[in-house]
């Protein structure tokens, strides 16, 4: 019988948070996958579109603080896009979501500069409930309130949710995703490691594959392909973003802490 968890979008995805990252019947809901480790870890990724290096980004997965009557982990993401990626979107980010020990969010901030226009989003996760506010320029843009079918993730926390969950060959996965404006669907299959070339070397991974949308006005196939080691690192993310058309994001360099 096909394993079967639900999961929240990667949606709107690296390219504007690594610097962009963007349910099914019969879905069971999402493995409580508790956090074991108390090492931190930061990732280094270069971003690639239009044949270039597109920019930059960072993964950052904390320790786990006390916050309030909570204790999280922070997820953040810095990142920037560069040469004539920049040209077409010049981005510049630095996103923090603090998630609970089954890596869902409780929290976030998000400090995007996009074309010159500073946006401020800060979000609270109540259960399936989310609040947010969006500021553009100093100004309240929008005022968000969702109720999703069951706990989701966002477009920071979806890495490191994935990277802990189960990943037998043959896995389905479906979550609502948290953009900041808008909540997308996330679906993926997980599939058998094999060989791939990173910068960083040949390594062994397992491909995602998969499709975040939102009903039919947006649609878009994601790859992704994670370590087959305990810390289940994201080796590479691939979808397609607007005029950059595919974008990359390939690991450089790693390190643990």
């Amino acid at each position: 019988m096909k394993k079967t968890s639900k999961i929240t979008n990667l949606g709107a995805a690296i390219g504007t948070t690594l610097a962009l990252l963007v349910a099914t019947a019969g879905t069971a809901a999402a493995a409580d996958t508790p956090a074991k480790d108390e090492a931190s870890f930061t990732y280094r990724y270069e971003l690639r579109a239009l044949g270039a290096k597109a920019g930059e980004a960072v993964l950052f997965i904390g320790t786990p603080e006390k916050i309030g009557e909570h204790t999280l982990r922070p997820i953040r993401i810095d990142a920037k896009t560069e040469g004539l990626a920049a040209k077409v979107m010049k981005t510049d980010t630095a996103s923090t979501s603090w998630v609970d020990h089954v890596w869902l969010p409780v929290r976030a901030r998000w400090d995007i500069t996009l074309d010159r226009v500073r946006r401020v989003y800060k979000t609270v996760f109540e259960g399936r409930r989310i609040k947010g506010t969006d500021t553009r320029g100093g100004k309240v843009h929008a005022k968000n309130d969702y109720t999703l079918r069951q706990r989701g993730v966002d477009i920071v926390s979806v890495f490191a949710w994935i990277m802990h969950q189960d990943m037998t060959p043959g896995t389905h996965y479906a979550i609502q995703v948290y953009d900041g404006r808008r909540v997308y669907d996330l679906e993926f299959v997980v599939g058998t490691a094999s060989d791939i070339h990173l910068p960083v070397g040949i390594r062994k991974a397992i491909p995602l594959r998969g499709k975040i949308s939102r009903g039919d006005a947006y649609s878009r196939n994601v790859e992704l392909w994670l370590s087959v080691d305990a810390d289940r690192a994201l080796y590479k993310l691939v979808f397609k973003y607007g005029l950059l058309g595919e974008v990359e994001a390939v690991l450089v360099g790693n390190k643990k802490a």
